[in-house]
């Protein structure tokens, strides 16, 4: 019964070796594609400020379509906090996000009218701002 038992454990273990050297040799691809660029509806905004160049060019980046505005952080800078102005200077919108947890943060646009806009994002280490025509 012992050889019997260890006849078991030897083949379950050599099979359990195999597959974990199956595993180890998948084909892993060297490089995955990230597209950077916005979707083909949006339109850029062009971000001004130091929040912006602080840590390297393209930090932010923001664009807008007939929907929403699109705001994309490729470093963490923290707290943000994020307003969308009218061209009156009412706030249409204002939110803090935590750029940590939450690199893409997008705004509805829905029950806005048409016209000029201000993007403004700001926090303990600066402010970035852009305008756009909706």
């Amino acid at each position: 019964m012992k050889k019997l038992l260890t006849l078991i454990l030897a083949g379950f273990l050599s099979a359990s070796a195999v597959e974990a050297e199956a595993f180890s040799h998948q084909e892993i691809p060297s490089q995955v594609k990230v597209t950077t660029d916005p979707p083909a509806l949006h339109n850029m905004i062009e971000l001004n400020g130091d929040l912006v160049f602080s840590t390297g060019p393209n930090s932010i980046e923001a664009c807008h379509s007939k929907n929403t505005v699109q705001v994309c952080f490729h470093q963490n800078f923290g707290y943000v906090n994020i307003t969308l102005m009218s061209e009156t200077g009412s706030v249409v919108y204002n939110n803090t996000v935590n750029t940590a947890v939450q690199q893409t943060f997008y705004i509805p646009l829905s029950g806005t009218s048409s016209g000029n806009y201000t993007l403004v994002l700001d926090n303990a280490n600066g402010y970035a701002e852009g305008e756009f025509a909706r």
